[in-house]
């Protein structure tokens, strides 16, 4: 299995200088991948509660988050050979025609390096910030996913849909990688899994129990089967937000990555003993990460993890 990170570009540590050495170091400790995901504010007084936060309010380290693809395109510039990855954008609040030309120009400008992950957002008050009407986003999403495919398509690129439409029309660059970069759907609930089944070259999951995102994986894989396509040419990559403690936590419905050294190990075997492709290591809300050198320790524990047990 292969073993990604996410760059420091939430919270207190995220800084040009962070972002650049840890996206250095990750390249020369040879991780296959490096990852943002997408935040787009914190709502006073949310309409949606945060998942998992007991208060429903969003965790502290949000108040700083590095625009995702802007410090992708950042990081492409700095290394050669690493991958660069987002998981997940809300992809509703994108117009498929602006974020194909540019996702295109990243792909481009990194030599085909880049995956897209995308999800339908579940702030409410996100949603209602870039005009998207809440109980629609799972339709505006399906065919923005569909545009955005026929946008790095052919040329003359055209589409039809409720909310987007494309007439004929020439549209560049057009990416790298054939035939477009990949699309992982990040999901929960069974229509969205069976929709990444449907349309998307694999599936990103988080912030579930390991049991869980296999379970996930399986319900993707069905719904590719039943449809007749490659299960083989399918993705599956598991986001690890860490959550690193002294004593091993005692709860059957502990997240992926939560517990002690051991526990994330084990996590981190049993993905890929599962047939996952490749797990990343998102450190953002540890609570020893408060700067560079932290995360680089964490860094450099992680790359090893599935050949030793990792040293404290």
């Amino acid at each position: 299995m292969k073993l990604g990170f996410a760059l420091p570009h939430i919270g207190p540590i995220a800084t040009k200088d962070n972002i650049r050495k840890a996206a250095q170091e990750a390249e020369a400790l040879d991780y296959e991948s490096l990852w943002t995901n997408e935040r787009v504010l914190m709502p006073v007084h949310a309409k949606t509660p945060y998942p998992g936060s007991a208060d429903g309010k969003l965790n502290p380290e949000y108040d700083t988050v590095f625009e995702h693809m802007t410090a992708l395109t950042y990081a492409s510039a700095i290394t050669s050979r690493i991958r660069l990855g987002v998981s997940v954008i809300n992809i509703p609040f994108y117009n498929p025609v602006m974020l194909g030309r540019r996702v295109a120009t990243m792909d481009q400008l990194s030599d085909g390096r880049v995956t897209l992950g995308v999800g339908l957002a579940w702030s409410e008050d996100e949603c209602d910030v870039n005009n998207v009407p809440f109980s629609q986003r799972g339709r505006i999403g399906e065919e923005a996913i569909e545009a955005l495919k026929a946008v790095w398509g052919p040329d003359p690129v055209e589409y039809h849909g409720r909310y987007f439409n494309i007439q004929p029309s020439v549209i560049g660059p057009k990416p790298v990688q054939k035939p477009h970069p990949p699309i992982l759907v990040g999901a929960f609930v069974p229509k969205a899994l069976d929709r990444a089944g449907r349309l998307a070259d694999g599936f990103t999951g988080c912030c579930a129990p390991v049991d869980a995102l296999i379970s996930m994986m399986n319900a993707v894989k069905e719904a590719a089967r039943l449809r007749g396509r490659d299960l083989n040419a399918l993705q599956f990559v598991m986001r690890c937000l860490v959550t690193r403690t002294d004593q091993p936590v005692e709860d059957a419905n502990r997240p992926v990555a939560v517990g002690s050294w051991d526990q994330i190990r084990a996590d981190t075997q049993r993905l890929a003993d599962a047939g996952v492709d490749e797990t990343f290591f998102d450190v953002a809300f540890q609570a020893d990460v408060g700067d560079l050198t932290s995360y680089l320790r964490y860094l450099e524990r992680f790359r090893a993890i599935l050949e030793a047990p990792v040293a404290v």
